[in-house]
């Protein structure tokens, strides 16, 4: 990542980040403070707005939460910029690829036409300078088979090291788009496919979202461990990925909080949906090994907006968020849309 600050602004932004590590009771290691350093400098929209919810809902930002966003935000950010060189150098492996067979076919040939005079000479019944030339012939034939045969190894060689380069590509993608504890969509990807819908005229008008955070989560990570939390928060991604239907995209929002983007869909459907997953919360079930307890106190409260043609991908985010606020005020395990907020308001 490249820092443009001089040693004047460096010390601002350094006075300015500590108190909110000192605030938060946020530890300054070099990852808290990379994250705070950009909080301050502004240079991340929307991993400010991340922090802000994180703190603004569990009053500090846990280990695993600055990690994942570090990651997200931080290393996440030239990402684009390293799937480009990548693939690039894919496009660049194969064109040599595509040059090293053209090669191979012309030896083949050059090959076949050696044995064609192999044979003739074979056949001809002369002095022994013929018999001098047949040997060399039959040498030199001998040495361009080998060549051959290594070149073409060397090909299939080449071949694999695409493919592997090809693997590695997926994997940097992977890592870069999805949360690793969920295996859902992780909030960079959610931002950017978010942007590229509402931007979509002809799909913007029916594109909803859905914004839910799990109850009380700071209360339950403190009274069973961030080991039981995390269990916790792979079963809700599961159970996002198992009853969403084709039209819906999970993500992790950001640390206890999730969003489901909705395509072709109405304020009902969506409300439908947010209604259904609120009852599974209901019901998911997470055994303590320690104490052989089974936790059933796990709820969930949901946020629903769709999208109205003209306003900002902040607006839209912002308008869930609000109806999600109003269901943690109305007392928490409910669904409200915006709409509701608006009349109660």
């Amino acid at each position: 990542m490249n820092y443009p600050e001089d040693a004047a602004k460096a010390a601002e932004y350094l006075k300015l980040a500590v108190p909110h590590l000192v605030k938060y009771e946020i530890p300054a290691n070099p990852v808290n403070y990379s994250l705070w350093y950009n909080y301050v400098g502004k240079r991340i929209p929307a991993l400010n707005d991340a922090l802000d919810r994180i703190v603004k809902f569990s009053g500090t930002c846990t280990p695993k939460q600055c990690q994942d966003l570090y990651v997200n935000y931080i290393i996440g950010e030239h990402m684009e910029e390293h799937h480009q060189a990548l693939e690039g150098m894919t496009k660049l492996a194969a064109h040599i690829l595509q040059r090293i067979s053209k090669s191979t076919y012309s030896s083949d040939n050059f090959d076949q036409q050696l044995n064609k005079h192999i044979n003739h000479l074979k056949e001809a019944k002369s002095v022994d300078d013929v018999t001098k030339i047949i040997d060399s012939v039959i040498s030199t034939s001998e040495d361009i088979r080998f060549a051959n045969n290594v070149f073409q190894q060397q090909m299939k060689e080449a071949s694999n090291e695409i493919s592997s380069l090809r693997h590695q590509l997926k994997q940097a993608e992977k890592h870069a788009y999805i949360d690793q504890l969920t295996q859902l969509y992780n909030r960079r990807a959610f931002d950017r496919q978010l942007k590229q819908l509402i931007e979509n005229g002809s799909m913007a008008e029916s594109v909803g979202l859905i914004l839910t955070d799990l109850d009380h989560f700071k209360t339950f990570n403190d009274s069973y461990g961030h080991i039981i939390g995390d269990r916790v928060l792979k079963r809700m991604g599961e159970l996002i990925q198992d009853h969403c239907p084709d039209n819906a995209i999970g993500a992790r929002y950001g640390g206890e909080e999730f969003a489901i983007i909705l395509t072709q869909t109405t304020i009902e459907q969506a409300t439908t949906l947010a209604e259904n997953l609120r009852k599974r919360v209901e019901q998911l079930r997470v055994k303590t090994k320690k104490t052989d307890k089974t936790l059933d106190n796990i709820s969930a409260s949901f946020g629903v907006a769709i999208f109205e043609q003209g306003e900002s991908l902040e607006c839209f985010i912002d308008r869930a968020d609000q109806a999600l606020y109003c269901a943690k005020k109305e007392g928490r395990n409910r669904v409200k849309t915006h709409e509701e907020v608006l009349t109660t308001s």
